[in-house]
């Protein structure tokens, strides 16, 4: 029963008394217990703020217990910053990251558990050890691996082409990673971009009109957050590369979120391999350590060994190297791409990308039947959808099942917003009037915690 004493405010209890009620002493027992009692002082805060402005009721102590535990829960959540992704898309906006292969885990928690040394015999065999598998994999001569994409890309730039020009098509000079655009990391490792050809169309002979005695480089950089669309045409790598031998340049090829290998026969990716791109002769190839190669977010350089000799010998390569705990999860990652079949089984994205429509239509009418109760939903239906992947890729997208979703009264920017400030924030996609729940990007074992996020964990499942 509600309180309604004359002065609500001397009424709310304290801290102390919050943290030996159950739900609050559990998350206590699960967590630190500094970092829930200073959510539970910021939930009073707010909430005493809440009656100063307007008068109310005052919640049981047992009541205002369980919100409180809600409530840090959910800040725990959003601090961390992870999110069951129902996009479709499993790069770009607002994705960091992509989840881990449990064996990758399972290496950096391993390491993280005890105390770290300072760099030596132990952690020079560690990179070494990755270093081999990347060559081993990809047919490289020779790898490094630096702790993100765009990194990677600079690096490459200020050591091979300092003082110097690089040639690139025009319709691909632009964003790279985050803020990083390829203007920006040029200016910053002292290199001049040469545009060539039209935004739309760029052929071999407009790189071959555009060397000059300062080039140093012909670059082509496959986008992952944009795409030019309409009549297009693009120079193929292998006549950059024999044009880039020709007249004594390197060739540099900037993959972004394509496969290390051959991936899985089911997954057909339109973007070539940094095994295909070496067997092309590219003289380097930069690609991105998580998306399709499954790994940690950092920034791989593969190529010939006096290629990656220069990158590594540059100044500033020590301050870029990758870190112990995603170097450890990166080598457990190559580990499973040893073998496709243990790939498609192993690594996140791959058991996304691999999954039969068959299997997502089945969660998707588990799901719907389950989510047509949660507050704000005037209907939810299992519905086939095309998922986009990568706003980078041509195509109409991967066919896939979803959870339409159907607001109450039309708010559907309540309902957005609803979702994305779950217990565990829930991202889906717009699509005219309806909210479209992509389960192509949701792992099953997230189908639960979805459903759990919106009605509680308390609901009666069906979910498998």
């Amino acid at each position: 029963m509600a309180i309604k004493p004359p002065d609500l405010l001397n009424r709310l209890p304290s801290v102390s008394e919050l943290l030996e009620k159950p739900p609050i002493r559990a998350l206590a027992d699960r967590w630190n217990r500094s970092v829930v009692a200073g959510g539970v002082r910021t939930f009073l805060e707010e909430l005493r703020s809440d009656f100063e402005r307007r008068a109310a009721d005052l919640p049981s102590i047992r009541e205002l217990a369980e919100r409180a535990a809600r409530f840090v829960v959910s800040r725990q959540h959003h601090s961390l910053g992870v999110a069951i992704n129902a996009t479709g898309r499993i790069c770009g906006s607002p994705w960091t990251s992509t989840p881990l292969a449990e064996a990758a885990l399972e290496r950096m928690i391993a390491l993280g558990r005890e105390y770290a040394t300072e760099p030596g015999a132990a952690s020079t065999k560690a990179r070494s050890e990755l270093q081999s598998a990347l060559c081993r994999l990809t047919g490289s001569p020779a790898a490094a691996v630096v702790h993100s994409y765009s990194g990677a890309l600079w690096l490459a730039l200020a050591a091979l082409a300092a003082d110097r020009e690089v040639l690139v098509a025009r319709a691909e000079v632009g964003d790279v990673e985050g803020a990083d655009s390829l203007p920006k990391l040029a200016a910053a490792a002292n290199t001049a971009l040469k545009e060539v050809g039209a935004t739309n169309r760029t052929t071999a002979a407009d790189y071959e009109a555009a060397v000059s005695p300062r080039a140093a480089a012909i670059l082509k950089l496959s986008n992952d957050s944009y795409r030019v669309v309409g009549e297009t045409a693009a120079a193929e790598l292998d006549e950059l590369v024999a044009l880039a031998r020709d007249r004594e340049l390197l060739s540099i090829d900037v993959l972004g979120a394509a496969p290390l290998v051959t991936p899985p026969a089911a997954i057909v990716w339109p973007r070539r391999s940094a095994q295909a791109s070496l067997a092309a002769g590219a003289d380097l190839v930069i690609i991105r350590g998580d998306a399709l190669v499954g790994g940690p977010a950092c920034g791989i350089l593969l190529g010939r060994y006096e290629v990656i000799r220069r990158v590594v010998e540059h100044p500033l390569f020590a301050a870029w190297q990758l870190d112990p705990l995603r170097t450890a999860a990166l080598t457990a990652t190559l580990a499973c791409c040893d073998s496709p079949s243990l790939g498609a089984d192993s690594v996140p994205v791959w058991q996304c990308l691999s999954t039969s429509v068959e299997n997502l239509h089945n969660r998707a009418d588990r799901m719907a039947a389950q989510l047509a109760h949660v507050e704000g939903v005037a209907s939810a239906s299992a519905v086939e959808t095309r998922s986009p992947i990568s706003e980078a890729l041509l195509g109409e997208g991967w066919p896939s099942y979803g959870v339409a979703l159907a607001a109450a009264d039309g708010e559907l920017a309540s309902l957005e917003n609803r979702l994305q400030t779950a217990r565990v924030p829930i991202f889906g996609r717009l699509e005219g009037d309806r909210i479209i729940l992509d389960l192509r990007t949701v792992l099953p074992r997230q189908d639960k915690s979805l459903v759990d996020a919106l009605l509680g964990p308390n609901t009666p499942q069906t979910v498998a």
